[in-house]
């Protein structure tokens, strides 16, 4: 059983700390110790393979990868070959050198199908070499040198046996498609990952007669549920489908919004849509103007609980005079109570 030992970098990368979600930090550890892994990081990495590890959907794996390749751009995935180019995998991955290492190496950069790849993986690995410290980091620098100088040179031999091959072919069966076989069919010899590649395209109904209208609306719910609830669990994909068949990509926007807004997850907006079914609203127009119809009446009864609510009268107390008068009265008593008191001490003298 082969091990993946990762440095503790990993942890405190700047552009893991700042950027990765848990679900950013989950697939980016899966790429750096499946089973298919390499210490170089090119290896072949089929995208059904990858939503049966990790337990994903296939439409959320395409949405991770589009997401490591375009927006934190550290990953080159080649849909044709299937291989994948983790491009910061070095930094994590080889710990020590040697020249069990350097075979090593070498045997993964041999076996990797698309130059490309390993030119992606050189090219962003330049800045890290050249302040790193480990000494074994220069061999491996030159070991990808040499391989991609390698694979120039019998690039280069092959384009020129078949020019000489052509030069002396008999011109008379030569016609205008020769020429055009001259030219690369794409200037770069690998294709990134694209959504509309036909490969992982695949329908997301199991209807034949699904509209492609149907499939572009069903991607941008897996996006619009990523973008603010996170990763869609397999569980959920067949409750999206239904929520997108019973109410429509529109209603759907806007419950979301209104979840979104109130910070509650995507079942409270399956709440508003129920909601909405109940009363007949099936368009986005009707569910705006029951929004305005439920925000007047609540207006309004508000006003009517202000308007009846009974006004108490202030309590004495609270009148700036009633100190004074309160004062007066005591001290007439008080007079009154003196006077008795001195009668009283008069008569008793007498």
């Amino acid at each position: 059983m082969s091990k993946r030992i990762i440095e503790t970098s990993f942890w405190t990368d700047e552009k893991v700390i700042d950027n990765y979600s848990p679900e950013d930090k989950y697939f980016m550890l899966y790429l750096l110790t499946n089973p298919k892994t390499t210490a170089i990081g090119i290896y072949p990495l089929p995208i059904k393979i990858i939503a049966f590890d990790i337990g994903y959907s296939k439409e959320s794996v395409l949405t991770l990868i589009e997401r490591f390749d375009k927006t934190y751009k550290n990953i080159v995935y080649d849909a044709k070959t299937q291989e994948i180019a983790v491009l910061n995998s070095l930094k994590y991955t080889i710990s020590k050198g040697g020249k069990p290492v350097e075979d090593m190496i070498n045997r993964e950069l041999n076996a990797v199908k698309n130059s490309d790849l390993i030119e992606s993986v050189y090219k962003n690995m330049l800045d890290w070499w050249s302040i790193s410290d480990r000494k074994f980091d220069e061999l491996i620098k030159s070991s990808f040198e040499k391989e991609i100088s390698k694979r120039k040179e019998a690039k280069e031999k092959n384009a020129n046996t078949n020019v000489n091959a052509d030069a002396n072919a008999n011109t008379d069966s030569v016609d205008d498609s020769y020429h055009d076989s001259l030219k690369p069919h794409n200037s770069n010899n690998y294709c990134t990952f694209n959504y509309s590649n036909e490969s992982y395209n695949e329908s997301y109904s199991e209807s034949p007669n699904e509209s492609s209208n149907e499939k572009t609306d069903f991607q941008n719910l897996i996006e619009l549920y990523q973008a603010n609830f996170g990763i869609v669990k397999p569980i959920l994909y067949d409750d999206l489908k239904a929520d997108l068949k019973d109410y429509g990509l529109e209603l759907i926007i806007e419950a979301v919004k209104r979840a979104v807004k109130r910070q509650r997850e995507y079942a409270y907006a399956q709440g508003i849509l129920k909601s909405w079914n109940r009363s007949g609203i099936k368009t986005l127009e009707q569910a705006k103007a029951e929004e305005v119809s439920f925000q007047n009446k609540s207006q309004n009864n508000q006003n009517k609980f202000q308007q009846q609510k009974p006004v108490k009268k202030a309590p004495n107390w609270s009148n700036p005079s009633y100190k004074n008068k309160t004062t007066a009265e005591d001290l007439r008593k008080l007079e009154e109570l003196r006077q008795e008191s001195l009668s009283k001490l008069s008569a008793d003298k007498n």
